[in-house]
């Protein structure tokens, strides 16, 4: 480790900070005036809890006239905005109003529906309208701001919170099924190196409360050349396969479904791969809080049958094979912050040393007012690739990443910590430059 170069890193990074200061001192007047004024007009402080698909920006813009504060316990509403994705139906936005200070206990929660139709536009001025919706009790309550709501009825605009009314469905010829084909490519191309590369596909997807169903074809080509002196290294991959679910609502805390799922790829040593999985899950929480809160516990029991495009390690070129996975998986976003973290064991039957036990944990909290810590973990013991092929990886294909190697584990994670202080609000909207 470089310590001069460290110690040079802290200087100036100390330096910052010092000139910040200096900055405030000479203008420590008129900041202080600044935030006067700002509590003296008795203004709606709101604090936006969004993930990075929302656009806070066009937000603050279509609202401008409550204070967006940077931290939710300087907050009189804390806005927290999910989304729950349909396939490729739309999305389901659901945004929770919590209400803070003099507002403490007052609290609501509202849905927008997106049609995967909806352009962008359309999809942030639905969930912005929400908001304005969501904050009239709010500025209803503050005096020096009543005078800014107008209320107004279209009786000509079809619900937003549902998918479809059963009328609609009714009168719907395509039966709520939502078909999407996609197809895209780059490339690129210097002096010694080039790379191509292609995908396409088709979606299929039909979502409603007692059915969930997926059919997907994908496919995808890459390929790179590197010029190494007088010779050109050539790395060419693929990666086509299936995969499709059929998922039946039970009850509000059980379901069962059935995935098929089909692979033909180099890095995975794959010719052709075939395999279907019944699946049963059941949920601590109702289904309808997942946006905000689940608990679940799947099991799958699958059979698959490979063709690989070498021998492996175990001295098969085709091979069929019967396993079985429990996964547990938790998810909570509140005000606090937010947590996701599951574990997953899997093991064949012909070979219960062939397994794998999956582990990883995501958490973002907000441990006191402007201080927040940041995790994500992940630990997985590797004992099923039965698919890795004889013999030693080229240099090539390890650099390149051709082949997948044999590992017998697998670890990551980061830390991350963050201390917020100054102004109480969060900065205008300013798109300039």
């Amino acid at each position: 480790m470089n310590y001069a170069n460290l110690l040079r890193k802290f200087i100036l990074f100390f330096l910052t900070i010092s000139i910040s200061f200096s900055s405030l001192t000479v203008n420590g007047n008129s900041l202080k005036s600044s935030l006067d004024f700002s509590r003296s007009r008795n203004q709606l402080s709101v604090f936006l809890d969004l993930q990075r698909w929302a656009d806070e920006d066009y937000i603050r813009q279509e609202i401008p006239m409550v204070d967006y504060v940077r931290d939710k316990e300087m907050a009189d509403v804390h806005i927290i905005m999910t989304r729950h994705q349909s396939g490729s139906a739309g999305s389901n936005y659901v945004i929770s109003f919590i209400g803070g200070r003099q507002f403490e206990g007052m609290n609501n929660e509202l849905n927008f529906w997106a049609p995967a139709s909806m352009t962008r536009h359309e999809v942030r001025e639905g969930y912005t309208n929400m908001i304005k919706i969501g904050l009239a009790p709010y500025i209803a309550n503050v005096e020096d701001m009543l005078g800014m709501i107008l209320l107004d009825f279209d009786t000509e605009v079809i619900s937003l919170t549902d998918p479809l009314t059963e009328e609609e469905d009714d009168d719907d010829p395509w039966n709520r099924w939502i078909f999407e084909i996609y197809g895209g490519g780059n490339f690129s191309k210097e002096e010694s190196r080039s790379s191509i590369n292609f995908r396409y596909g088709f979606y299929a997807d039909k979502v409603t409360e007692e059915w969930k169903i997926r059919i997907r074809p994908y496919f995808n080509y890459n390929e790179r050349n590197f010029v190494v002196g007088d010779s050109t290294v050539t790395s060419i991959s693929h990666r086509d396969g299936f995969n499709g679910y059929l998922i039946k609502s039970l009850t509000d805390h059980w379901s069962a479904g059935i995935f098929t799922n089909m692979l033909s790829s180099t890095f995975h040593n794959m010719d052709f791969q075939m395999e279907v999985s019944p699946a049963i899950e059941y949920s601590l929480y109702p289904y309808r809080e997942a946006t905000r809160r689940s608990i679940t516990f799947t099991y799958r029991v699958g059979y698959a049958h490979n063709n690989y495009i070498e021998e492996t390690i175990f001295e098969k070129t085709k091979e069929s094979l019967f396993g079985h996975a429990l996964n547990a998986s938790a998810n909570f976003r509140q005000p606090w912050g937010d947590i996701r973290a599951g574990i997953t064991g899997s093991q064949y039957f012909h070979d219960f040393r062939a397994n794998r036990a999956e582990f990883f944990a995501r958490l973002n909290l907000r441990i006191f007012k402007g201080f927040s810590l940041s995790l994500r973990g992940g630990f997985d013991l590797i004992n099923d690739l039965v698919s890795i092929p004889m013999g030693d990886l080229s240099p090539e294909e390890i650099l390149l990443e051709q082949r997948r190697q044999a590992t017998d584990y697998e670890i990551s994670g980061n830390i991350g910590l963050t201390y917020t202080f100054g102004s109480e609000l969060s900065g205008a909207y300013n798109p300039r430059l």
